[in-house]
């Protein structure tokens, strides 16, 4: 059993080596420093929520942070507010046993979500879908290449 609460300035250094580990599945490729990750803390937007994923024994097994939508990247249309489910990972030990299905308890059903993942990151692709993300399309970013957007909408026709 997995469960989610917020993140926590203890947890960031364990966040930076998580980062580190899976960098290759993410559109910036850099290694984190104690000062960068320092400074991502503080410059936290408000309303921007960020995550940690706990198993049954209080170990951080993943993270994820649900933010405002970056504005070089596509939004679908929409009467409701979208947020931007950002950055999940999930620790080697945990992949694999649903640890990041937990984020589902973040989503508010009154808002839409977006995704933006590496067109060849097939396991945040397979987590996203078992998120009930649907994939809506690739798009070409300048910086990024070829990224899958993934959307989430409640209110959709069934």
């Amino acid at each position: 059993m997995f469960r989610i609460r917020p993140l926590e300035y203890t947890d960031i250094e364990w966040l930076r080596c998580l980062r580190n580990d899976c960098r290759e599945h993410f559109f910036s490729t850099e290694e984190i420093t104690r000062a960068q990750q320092e400074a991502w803390w503080y410059a936290g937007a408000y309303g921007d929520q960020r995550w940690v994923v706990e198993d049954d024994n209080h170990w951080n097994v993943g993270y994820f942070s649900i933010i405002q939508p970056k504005p070089d990247l596509p939004v679908f249309p929409s009467e409701r507010p979208v947020w931007y489910f950002n950055s999940m990972m999930v620790t080697e030990r945990a992949r694999g046993q649903g640890a990041i299905q937990a984020a589902h308890y973040a989503f508010d059903p009154a808002l839409c979500y977006v995704g933006y993942v590496k067109v060849d990151n097939t396991p945040s692709l397979k987590a996203c879908v078992k998120l009930g993300f649907e994939h809506r399309g690739v798009y070409h970013h300048p910086t990024y290449g070829f990224i899958a957007i993934v959307w989430r909408d409640w209110r959709r026709p069934t």
